[in-house]
């Protein structure tokens, strides 16, 4: 990240990566199609695209750039949607409960109920090492 919160721009992937992605993964699920029954045509598109996208990826791989563009675009897009949704369901359905359940248990983890103490310092028991043995740490 840099400074002042604006993101580095990520680079686009190689075409080769991208067409050799998609000939494996329309492959496989092509062979899933079989293996479930899926409708001929289903499984056969599924077949044509993995074989041309391998066949660009190793052939001809700048036609599969606007594809390559396409897709970083819709994972940017579901990475802005997802990543928020799943944070708040983290945060509403884990850290909330739980500092709930903690406050009504009366723990204070941060010791932060007003007292009439000098100093929020807590004492040791046993004292800690001795302040020598924190020079020439290394």
């Amino acid at each position: 990240m840099l400074a002042f919160g604006k993101m580095k721009q990520s680079a686009l992937p190689s075409n080769r990566k991208f067409g050799a992605l998609f000939f494996v993964v329309l492959g496989v699920l092509g062979f899933y199609g079989i293996k479930r029954s899926w409708p001929a045509p289903g499984v056969g598109i599924c077949f044509f695209l993995s074989v041309a996208c391998g066949a660009l990826a190793i052939f001809n791989s700048p036609l599969l750039t606007p594809f390559n563009k396409l897709w970083f675009k819709v994972g940017e897009l579901m990475g802005k949607v997802v990543s928020p949704i799943v944070m708040g369901i983290i945060f509403f359905g884990i850290i909330t409960p739980v500092s709930f359940f903690t406050r009504l248990a009366g723990r204070d983890e941060l010791r932060m109920k007003p007292s009439d103490l000098k100093s929020y310092w807590i004492d040791r028991d046993p004292p800690g090492p001795e302040s020598i043995s924190f020079k020439n740490q290394f």
